[in-house]
């Protein structure tokens, strides 16, 4: 989710050298060996449009916490090992068992970049890796089995918030990336520049033929030393590790437009090349897109059509798409939002269906009851309402739900839904009372305001909603 696309709807209605960091822990995969490693029933599968994992059908309450590499981290401005345990136990017990992390964060060759997380993964150059946070996320996924809990793992984002693909760009040209409107935390504001003159450069990074053998040479040796990887907590490679249940290729790759049809087969061959990659480093775990599947049934196609990939991806944000208006304390934009997820959930198990795939809703949100208060701390507190949040988040369940084989459907009415994870979560932490440049941690990225879609510990009508999506007597049902 990128506030950017929220900005727009509403207005409308020198390239480095490669090496692999020595703090990267990579360790060679023998290809034969990894195409022909055994499948363990712990490993979360795909048999038709059902997961499954240690025989028995899996469904997916998840949550997204994206801030799992920087909090987990032993020392440090963002590393906080109390409270991750603390937020783990508090998913756990609501009946959350998945989390969708984030494994990349790029920094820049040209300084400080505005709205980032920092410390970044790779600070400075691709290749070059920060142990100290590699080793955050180590030690966050060595905690999941305590907590029964599995991650799907993104190797890359879209958006300029962790650097990402734009961030690439900008290695291989060696030019500035022209932002598009984010955050402004000192002044309470959304400010900056053109969303499609962002999106123009972003999608250079698989788009530009010019580029693309050296932006995915760098992106692939990143997907090799994150998949590859030897945890210095367990001593287990993060392939051979059952508690990934998903890698991800990007956090919501878009569409390419500009090039008509052509724009089709450019995404698509980046997808099946990298899915591809993937599989033949890693054939036990399942591969998805990180796609929002916004745009029609032919580019849902196009993003989940290449053989390797496995688990259909899908993200709903009515504000965003300008389904929500956030000026009307009345249930009517509610309704018509929830109206518009109920055909969205319907379409995206249609054509999983076709695909005989398992789809997932990874990200699903909305602000709290703020009702146009975009600027100012209090909007964000705990202590604002969330009337319409839980409203929405309530027909989510249901439709989720309606569109998965759990809960009483019988096997002649096949779907494709597996779960769903809401975004996001902040736990303990809270959003900052003054304006402050310094990253606050909640659920929401550094280029949006602090508290704007978290969810916090103490949203308790909120996460009864949660633990309700695949309660245990539903499941014990099937």
């Amino acid at each position: 989710m990128y506030a950017g696309a929220w900005l727009l709807v509403t207005a409308l209605c020198a390239t480095l050298p490669l090496a692999l960091g020595v703090g990267s822990r990579y360790r060679p995969v023998d290809s034969q060996y990894a195409m022909a490693a055994p499948h363990n029933a712990e490993f979360v599968s795909a048999k038709g449009t059902r997961l499954w994992r240690n025989g028995k059908p899996y469904y997916v309450s998840g949550a997204n916490y994206w801030q799992a590499m920087n909090l987990g981290m032993a020392h440090g401005p963002s590393g906080d090992r109390q409270r991750v345990l603390r937020d783990l136990e508090g998913l756990a017990l609501r009946g959350v068992n998945m989390v969708r992390i984030l494994a990349a964060s790029e920094g820049s060759q040209l300084g400080r970049q505005p709205d980032r997380l920092y410390p970044a993964l790779v600070p400075l150059g691709p290749g070059e890796y920060d142990e100290s946070v590699f080793v955050g996320l180590d030690w966050f996924l060595a905690q999941l089995p305590r907590f029964n809990m599995t991650a799907t793992v993104s190797l890359s984002n879209y958006w300029t918030w962790s650097g990402g693909a734009a961030q690439y760009v900008s290695w291989a040209t060696g030019t500035p990336i022209p932002y598009p409107v984010q955050w402004d935390h000192l002044n309470q504001v959304f400010a900056g520049g053109d969303y499609q003159r962002f999106l123009d450069y972003a999608s250079r990074f698989y788009a530009d033929s010019a580029l693309y053998n050296t932006t995915q040479r760098w992106y692939k040796e990143h997907i090799r030393a994150v998949v590859t990887r030897e945890n210095s907590v367990t001593g287990t490679r993060y392939c051979d590790d059952s508690s990934v249940l998903a890698w991800e290729l990007m956090n919501e790759p878009q569409i390419i437009e500009s090039v008509g049809a052509d724009g089709h087969a450019q995404l698509f061959r980046w997808i099946n090349d990298t899915a591809s990659y993937i599989a033949s480093l890693d054939p036990r775990h399942l591969i998805t897109t990180g796609a929002e599947s916004k745009n029609g049934r032919t580019w849902f196609s196009t993003m989940h059509k290449s053989p390797h990939i496995t688990l259909a991806s899908c993200h709903f944000w009515p504000l965003n798409w300008g389904y929500y208006n956030s000026t009307d304390p009345s249930n009517q934009s509610t309704e018509y939002s929830i109206s518009k997820l109920h055909d969205f959930v319907q379409n995206i198990n249609q054509w999983s269906l076709d695909l005989n795939m398992p789809s997932i809703l990874f990200e699903y949100g909305l602000m709290r009851d703020s009702w146009g208060q975009s600027s100012g701390l209090n909007a964000y507190l705990p202590s604002a309402p969330v009337t319409h949040r839980d409203k929405f988040f309530a027909a989510v369940a249901d439709s989720v739900r309606e569109h998965s084989s759990c809960c009483g459907q019988s096997d002649s009415a096949r779907q494709a839904f597996a779960g769903a994870a809401f975004w996001a979560y902040a736990g303990i932490a809270r959003p900052p009372v003054a304006p402050t440049e310094q990253i606050a941690w909640t659920g929401d990225p550094p280029h949006e305001p602090p508290g704007w879609n978290s969810v916090y510990d103490s949203d308790n009508s909120t996460l009864s909603i949660i633990a309700n999506l695949f309660s245990q007597r539903q499941v014990a049902d099937i």
